[in-house]
């Protein structure tokens, strides 16, 4: 491998963490609250719920935006109290911190790099903050969608590093595999499932089903 890498960059949900803990906030935690200040039934307070959230859908930036809905949906409670509740949602892959463990010493610069909102990342990655120099969001630092090309590129700037020094890990196909190999960043995407997509093309190498493989790549084990 290319000795000139600097900085290893991590998605966060399905890579760092499970998704169990956001799915709780946003599926149970929003719409229990809902449920209670209007008298429903969980399921129609769950279906009027995922009916405005599917409204804003994705594309717009309020939809990531947790302040945003306990707004609309006229809920006083504060958004720490919800993560609180679930916390015990909030699960660290296995392997995630003995990995980090090994860069680290061995001198890489690791940085977070996720679609989600500052407040879910900061809140999931407590335990193993210390590892990390930078975290990033793409919806609450930079006001964009999605980790677009450009995404990538503001994150090499502010680290003053060049993208070819740069390796990224992620699960998803194309925010965390080919967005940032377009601009040159080495990119390796990562499917726990074991059911990879086709279309990494004879990219094989660079498809992992957990992060211990990062190392068995980088001669690190």
């Amino acid at each position: 491998m290319d000795s000139g890498i600097k900085v290893f960059s991590f998605d966060v949900d399905g890579t760092l963490v499970s998704q169990e803990f956001a799915d709780c906030v946003w599926l149970r935690g929003i719409p229990e609250a809902y449920a209670a200040k209007h008298a429903l039934s969980f399921e129609h307070a769950f279906e009027f719920v995922k009916r405005e959230y599917d409204n804003i859908g994705e594309n717009r930036i309020e939809w990531y935006n947790i302040r945003f809905w306990l707004r609309k949906f006229n809920l006083k409670i504060a958004y720490e109290k919800l993560f609180e509740k679930y916390e015990a949602e909030v699960k660290i892959y296995t392997e995630v911190e003995s990995v980090l463990k090994v860069l680290k010493e061995a001198g890489y610069v690791l940085v977070v790099n996720s679609n989600a909102a500052t407040e879910f990342i900061d809140f999931q990655i407590q335990p193993i903050r210390k590892y990390f120099s930078h975290v990033f969001s793409a919806t609450s630092d930079f006001g964009e969608l999605k980790k677009s090309n450009g995404h990538y590129a503001q994150v090499c700037e502010i680290l003053d590093v060049k993208p070819q020094e740069v390796v990224h890990t992620g699960d998803h196909f194309v925010f965390d595999f080919l967005n940032p190999r377009r601009i040159g960043i080495t990119a390796y995407y990562l499917d726990r499932s074991r059911d990879a997509m086709p279309a990494v093309n004879g990219n094989d190498e660079f498809l992992i089903s957990d992060l211990n493989e990062l190392l068995d790549a980088f001669e690190l084990i």
